[in-house]
């Protein structure tokens, strides 16, 4: 049985994508495929393997590896079953927003993560999917989330050291490679599949199957928009940064990076998908699944989903 491990990242349509694999139970069963999301990883069957590596002593290790036995069972149990695949959608593997954020690294623990559930996989065919989103959009929408579970909204240095941490997509690919270096990395940006994720179920299973019915495409636990997170500022008693979050207008993005912050974060975004056009060709374990291909011709993928572009400005900063 291979094991498709869709590691998120975070802010990346991860729900949407989880919520539409579930609703597709039946199908992916009738292809031979199971599933496993949050309501069965977060459930006690990762338990040990999630927690900040650093904070790890020596019973929450033993906890993590008696866990990477019970996974094996359970990978044995389905084998029984005739399944051909299983795809697990966790995003925690690699890290947590509070921690990204907290540290101010893109994923820097993801590979001392990693390694603690490697153990799990020996032995068995990997398939690893990941999604990447601009870096501007990606941390405006980790620290909107965050404020909604009550963390501070970032100061100017804060900003600053968000544009200026060295982590890049490259690193966090780079990371998993070498902790699962005989694993498929199946590659995609947010922008190009946000309102449809349909077609990455077949870019994570590496084969068609026929899928049934779907609902209309939504967003799934999408960030809070300036004016709402006006609305927690002012409930916690910060006038100043409410009504510099109001000004943005009913419905706006909160997008806290100024104009040169933009700039940068954008050019590292295209310098990253310049990089897996380059060198995610198959032949070396990995694959981008690039959406200019024919889905929207030549798009910006900086720019955020082609089908909800719209002007921003920056709001959210003492700046």
């Amino acid at each position: 049985m291979e094991i498709c491990l869709h590691l998120g990242a975070h802010r990346t349509g991860s729900t949407g994508l989880q919520v539409l694999l579930n609703s597709q139970r039946a199908e992916l069963r009738r292809a031979g495929v199971a599933y496993w999301g949050p309501d069965k990883t977060r459930n006690g069957l990762l338990a040990g393997l999630i927690k900040d590596p650093s904070q790890v002593n020596g019973p929450g290790k033993a906890l993590g590896e008696r866990s990477c036995g019970r996974l094996r069972m359970e990978f044995a149990r389905l084998e029984v079953e005739h399944r051909q695949q299983l795809v697990i959608s966790e995003e925690n593997l690699i890290g947590t927003m509070a921690q990204n954020l907290s540290a101010v690294r893109l994923y820097g623990q993801a590979a001392d993560r990693l390694a603690r559930v490697r153990p799990a996989f020996e032995g068995r065919k990997l398939r690893i999917g990941l999604a990447i989103r601009a870096y501007d959009l990606h941390w405006a929408s980790q620290l909107a989330f965050r404020a909604e579970m009550g963390a501070s909204l970032p100061s100017p240095a804060k900003l600053d050291r968000l544009v200026t941490q060295p982590r890049r997509w490259c690193d966090l690919i780079a990371d998993i490679k070498t902790i699962f270096p005989n694993a498929s990395i199946v590659v995609w940006p947010f922008e190009g599949w946000v309102s449809n994720p349909l077609p990455l179920v077949s870019g994570i299973l590496g084969r068609e199957i026929p899928l049934g019915a779907l609902e209309k495409p939504h967003k799934s636990n999408a960030s809070a928009t300036a004016t709402q997170l006006a609305s927690i500022a002012a409930e916690r008693g910060d006038i100043d940064t409410a009504l510099r979050l109001a000004s943005a207008g009913q419905g706006a993005r909160y997008m806290p990076f100024n104009a040169d912050q933009l700039l940068k974060l954008k050019q590292d975004y295209r310098a990253d998908i310049s990089w897996l056009k380059a060198n995610a060709t198959g032949s070396a374990g990995m694959t981008y699944l690039d959406p200019t291909g024919g889905t929207f011709g030549e798009a910006d993928m900086t720019e955020g989903s082609h089908h909800e572009r719209r002007q921003t400005k920056s709001v959210g900063s003492t700046r």
